[in-house]
């Protein structure tokens, strides 16, 4: 079944509308800072009678408690067209006109801080920014609430408006006229400009290094949702999966108890791999462990009911191996062991995945709560996984996964951190390892001992072990792994950016149970000394090579916008073939 790559063409001109974004002419502001409410009467600022502003208030407001901290406050509404509605807020700690204080000018540090959003929405709350003194701004990208099915319209066609402006319209005009109405405001244009997002807002945080990277000194973009139609497209293998094999119930889904079983049962089994037996699988690729050892009767295993059926195994292992064609071969990632199972292979599919198949399609009648999903198979009869995959590639994936280059950025000086947990139950972080491996081979030093040390000078990928989307804990086992805490992840990129002081190291910590421990620039991990506290800090250090060929070899993907049928592409993978010599034995061992 072959798709349409019409949609490439016709996002064209909006694309090139984004990338450019709007071009901000020089312009003339007092000598001295002029009060907020200004802003939006005054026309000198740039914001009344602008033809692309739709509407515009600056007023004096108060972030939450308890820090109930004063700030001048501008909402823009933002359009090139009737359709086009883009809410922008900026945030600005007062200025001295004001009566802000303390800062570089007035209240402010001379600073601004973009800040992300989250799923399909946008995020509109700029308190913490601005409590610390950074200019904070945000969008909702177009739309309000979180709801992706717009995407497609009912004549089966593309709502591009829709779609570009949440994915980079948005986000690049909010970077924009934050640092604009922050050089109004001030009397001065930002000393540093940073961003600061998880899982949609890591997102965006990545596009903004791809396709706006001039603009920016520094970004945090964790959990990064970037693959979005692959990763989104590969949310839906485990329903499928345990509706094709394991079907109990209109839904198929396996009871949530026999899956937190089966989640314990391969921590347990994977845990002292790495030399420390504290409940944390440090790496969830290298872990073979297989849901048949929890069937009903087998020794070891869990009591009924919490033991499964045959088919129940089968059904589990295929969501952890993840998405493969008929060839055998990788589509996209699985659900790694030790992982959560109920947000993605829970009673319901997950929303967004759901909608990820009507984009795929161009088809709104697949849509939540539609069950058409579950007319789809695994790779049999009918319309297959495959062949939903292949369709999102052709048809979507140009536009919304977030994968380019990040030459401009790097030209500028800017620095870039990625924390990402290895039990990530959303976004499947070996999409971002993926990623991150095909920068290293771009941006590879003479002399590159590791294949990484010319990405790292300014790249750096921090891998948490046992932690979950956005350092979430594991919430079937109530534990969490070492994620940074008040805001240590944010302070490790301005201190790279403003010291230039390279992060070789970033404390995370839990409090369930209490640890602390060093995360590593990938692909280095923390290693136990082999004495002491498996939870102190002081007794691990960052070490060891995670780049093995256990790990790498398995998670070559099958050539791009050619799911179906395609070959493995080591080129687009940054795997050498060579290094992968003995790949069909390592893929033999992850396959069911």
């Amino acid at each position: 079944m072959r798709y349409s790559t019409a949609i490439v063409r016709l996002c064209a001109p909006i694309v090139a509308i984004a990338t450019g974004a709007l071009t901000l002419p020089a312009h003339a502001v007092p000598v001295s800072s002029p009060a907020c409410t200004s802003l939006a009467i005054d026309p000198r600022f740039e914001l009344k009678n602008n033809p692309v502003i739709k509407s515009v208030t600056s007023s004096i407001k108060t972030t939450a408690a308890p820090a109930n901290v004063k700030y001048c406050n501008v909402t823009l509404v933002y359009g090139t067209n009737t359709n086009q509605n883009i809410t922008i807020a900026i945030g600005l700690p007062l200025n001295t006109a004001d009566g802000g204080a303390g800062g570089l000018e007035g209240a402010w540090n001379g600073r601004t801080e973009g800040l992300g959003g989250g799923g399909c929405a946008g995020n509109l709350n700029v308190d913490a920014a601005v409590n610390t003194g950074y200019v904070g701004s945000g969008t909702d990208g177009g739309h309000s609430g979180g709801d992706c099915t717009p995407g497609v319209n009912a004549n089966h066609t593309y709502n591009l408006e829709f779609i570009q402006d949440f994915f980079r319209v948005g986000i690049k005009q909010q970077i924009l006229w934050s640092k604009r109405v922050a050089t109004s405001y001030y009397s001065k244009p930002p000393s540093y400009s940073y961003w600061n997002g998880c899982s949609t807002g890591g997102r965006q945080g990545y596009l903004l290094a791809q396709e706006l990277g001039s603009q920016l000194d520094g970004i945090l973009a964790s959990a990064p949702a970037m693959y979005w139609t692959r990763f989104q497209t590969a949310q839906m293998w485990g329903q499928l999966a345990m509706f094709e094999l394991a079907g109990e119930s209109p839904s198929g889904a396996i009871p949530p108890a026999k899956l937190v079983a089966v989640q314990k049962s391969a921590i347990a089994a994977c845990d002292a791999a790495d030399g420390a037996t504290d409940g944390i699988i440090d790496d969830p690729r290298v872990c073979r462990f297989s849901a048949t050892a929890n069937v009903c009767g087998r020794p070891g295993a869990p009591a009924a009911p919490n033991c499964l059926t045959s088919d129940e195994a089968t059904a589990v292992d295929r969501i952890w191996d993840g998405p493969r064609n008929k060839h055998g071969d990788r589509i996209w990632f699985g659900l790694d062991r030790g992982s959560d199972f109920s947000i993605l292979d829970g009673p319901t599919p997950f929303p967004l995945g759901v909608t990820q198949f009507e984009w795929n399609l161009i088809d709104p009648s697949y849509a939540p709560p539609s069950m058409k999903w579950s007319t789809v198979s695994l790779g049999g009869k009918g319309l297959s996984y495959p062949q939903v995959a292949e369709a999102g590639s052709r048809n979507i994936a140009d536009v919304t996964d977030t994968f380019g280059p990040l030459d401009a950025f790097r030209a500028r000086g800017g620095k870039l951190l990625t924390f990402v947990g290895a039990n990530d139950q959303f976004i499947y972080p070996r999409g971002v390892l993926n990623y991150y491996r095909q920068m290293a081979e771009r941006y590879q030093a003479r002399h590159d001992r590791t294949g990484f040390e010319g990405v790292q000078s300014f790249y750096r990928l921090f891998h948490a072990p046992g932690v979950g989307h956005c350092g979430a804990p594991i919430f079937s086992l109530g534990t969490a792994g070492p994620w940074p805490q008040n805001g240590a992840d944010f302070a490790a990129l301005v201190n790279w950016v403003e010291k230039g002081v390279a992060p070789d190291q970033v404390i995370g910590k839990s409090l369930s149970p209490a640890l602390s421990r060093p995360l590593c620039p990938y692909p280095q991990t923390a290693k136990y000394k082999g004495t002491g506290d498996v939870n102190d800090a002081a007794n691990w250090s960052c070490g060891g090579n995670l780049e093995t060929r256990e790990a790498v070899c398995p998670d070559v993907l099958v050539k791009y916008k050619d799911e179906v049928d395609g070959p493995l592409d080591y080129r687009a993978s940054s795997v050498d073939p060579s290094f992968c010599k003995r790949r069909n034995v390592a893929q033999d061992d992850d396959r069911h």
